[in-house]
């Protein structure tokens, strides 16, 4: 009998659920979405500005047109203030609309807008940025303030002109090098990627370079900072990069390191996008955008240029990677 009593009483739900009419598409409301990282380093600032977007049609219909995606940027009062440390405006930028290239896909690349300043002097270290979109049609206004992250300061070997890098003895083995910095204020994570450049000699010459990212490093509270670059890791990254050959000889250059430095927020904003690994799909949303979603925080990239190679490692290079042909001296 009890068994009966449930089947009825799940018939009877799913039955009147059925004749429930209910939308899935609620009323429209405003969701403006942004992206922005300011640095420094750069001549450039971008910061992207979109809108969410919710109808009737398929969402990859309604993606690939512009007007589903992008503001009219008439509508658009977009402006960064430079605050002082008592929250007085400094300074302002209005930014100014432009069309960025963007590779075909989902999105529509019809009016790919995204809002630019130079950089100019404006941008100081010392100083907290703020940022305000006011949709001048609605009345809306969304805002969202940074920091930004001090300079990197690297080793004192790279001062030294004379310095090279060797990842080979005269021993005959593979020797490691270990990259040293201190800890840039307001930075919570540091990556680091290795440049390798080489001339090729054939029909023409060619400068090519080869590279490896290395894994982020966050911030643990020590000042001192360092990525090691094995000897073993480093022929890997040319042994594997670089096509046999030959009819052309190539002749090693030097390497440039590219140090790419965010804020907490951004580690966050990465670490909680990373593709799920688990039977959980589901993920927390971070935003640090006043009325709006996305983010709005700082980045900084500093490159070391022309560091040179221990005569020892270039000779083994010639030596060790020969199908590759590489010329000694």
């Amino acid at each position: 009998m009890k068994k009966i009593t449930f089947l009825f009483l799940l018939s009877s739900i799913l039955f009147s659920s059925c004749e429930t009419d209910f939308t899935v598409n609620a009323d429209w409301k405003e969701v403006t979405v942004v992206y922005g990282l300011l640095d420094q380093s750069q001549e450039k600032q971008y910061i992207r500005i979109n809108k969410a977007f919710l109808g009737n049609e398929n969402a990859y219909v309604m993606a690939s047109v512009a007007d589903s995606i992008n503001y009219n940027p008439n509508n658009l009062e977009v402006k960064i203030e430079k605050l002082s440390a008592s929250g007085n405006v400094l300074a302002t930028k209005i930014l100014t609309d432009t069309i960025m290239f963007k590779e075909d896909g989902l999105f529509s690349v019809e009016e790919n807008i995204i809002y630019v300043f130079d950089t100019d002097n404006f941008l100081n270290e010392e100083k907290e940025y703020k940022l305000t979109i006011t949709n001048l049609v609605s009345g809306n206004i969304i805002s969202s303030q940074t920091k930004l992250i001090h300079n990197l300061s690297l080793m004192s070997a790279f001062n030294n002109s004379a310095y090279k890098m060797g990842f080979y003895s005269q021993s005959g083995d593979f020797s490691n090098t270990t990259i040293e910095w201190t800890h840039s204020k307001n930075a919570a994570i540091y990556q680091m990627t290795l440049f390798v450049s080489y001339t090729e000699y054939g029909a023409d010459t060619i400068v090519k370079t080869v590279q490896k990212v290395y894994p982020i490093i966050e911030y643990d509270g020590n000042p001192n900072m360092s990525q090691q670059i094995t000897g073993e890791e480093f022929f890997n990254l040319l042994a594997y990069n670089i096509p046999s050959s030959t009819t052309v000889n190539r002749r090693i250059n030097n390497l440039d390191i590219l140090f790419s430095v965010g804020t907490a927020d951004l580690n966050t904003y990465i670490n909680l996008n990373e593709p799920p690994t688990g039977i959980v799909q589901e993920r927390d949303l971070f935003t640090n955008i006043d009325s709006g979603i996305g983010l709005f925080t700082a980045r900084y990239n500093k490159m070391q240029e022309n560091i040179f190679l221990t005569t020892t490692t270039k000779e083994a290079i010639a030596t060790h990677l020969d199908s590759l042909n590489f010329i000694f001296p």
